[in-house]
């Protein structure tokens, strides 16, 4: 599905219940309000692009963070979140190449031992999520889309991330990822950063044991319950077209959804 903004990839989602229960009612123990749909596009306009950037500025400057611009580069898709037509995240993620990944600014050392190994490895970069929205939907469904696209589509087999060092706990336990690199400054942002990594195997059991299944043990404090169903299980299937001039990165990925397991992956 085409539009000005960008390629629909899931399309009115209706959103899971949370598994954060802080916020409810002691005595109707009804959730809180919350967004109706979730739609994740991936920026195919220059415009949807500008956009994006505008809330990372947004997200980053309220944290005294330094954004620097971005360039056009063939190797980053850029993913955006819209609930009832309203951008509330994005995330980007870039292919590692020839121009290789932003990480290796600063961990090239850590980054070349994926590389030595023999991993496919790629990036996840400027994520940024509306401080109105309900956040951990939002950050499920983008990352599940940009994983999908990198492991299902692309055949990339492991992810880095920067992150701030606050905020390792909450990637360690809700993704799956590991402390790779040590705490070190990140010019480019002007802040301290460290290094995690994930194997892609790790989030594809993720999404199959708790994506949808709150009650689960373990799926407390995992944003894997808020993903999208397994594919298989919801007889979705990714279509990867020759690349084309209408998407940043040269790709196009559509998600078709059946009733049936029996019309599943193709």
């Amino acid at each position: 599905m085409y539009d000005a903004i960008g390629e629909t990839i899931f399309d009115d989602r209706p959103l899971p219940q949370p598994m954060d229960t802080s916020g409810w009612s002691s005595r109707s123990r009804c959730p809180p309000a919350r967004p109706r749909s979730l739609k994740i596009r991936v920026a195919k306009q220059v415009g949807a692009r500008r956009t994006a950037s505008t809330l990372v500025k947004r997200r980053y400057a309220g944290r005294g963070y330094r954004v620097p611009r971005q360039q056009c580069d063939v190797h980053l898709a850029t993913f955006l979140a819209y609930d009832e037509g309203k951008l509330v995240g994005t995330v980007g993620i870039r292919l590692d190449s020839e121009r290789g990944l932003r990480a290796d600014e600063i961990y090239r050392d850590k980054v070349d031992v994926l590389r030595s190994a023999g991993y496919r490895t790629c990036e996840f970069t400027r994520l940024a999520v509306d401080s109105a929205a309900t956040s951990l939907p939002v950050l499920a469904g983008l990352f599940h889309t940009a994983y999908l696209y990198a492991a299902v589509v692309r055949g990339f087999t492991h992810a880095v991330i920067e992150v701030s060092p606050r905020h390792v706990g909450f990637y360690r336990r809700s993704l799956n990822f590991e402390l790779f690199g040590p705490e070190r400054v990140n010019r480019r942002v002007n802040a301290p950063a460290v290094l995690l990594f994930v194997p892609f195997a790790a989030i594809a059991a993720g999404i199959d044991k708790y994506a949808g299944r709150v009650e689960v043990p373990g799926a407390r404090g995992s944003l894997f319950v808020y993903g999208f169903p397994p594919l298989k299980r919801q007889g979705s299937s990714i279509a990867c077209a020759q690349p084309s001039h209408r998407t940043n990165a040269g790709w196009r990925i559509a998600a078709r959804c059946s009733s049936s397991d029996s019309k599943g992956d193709r």
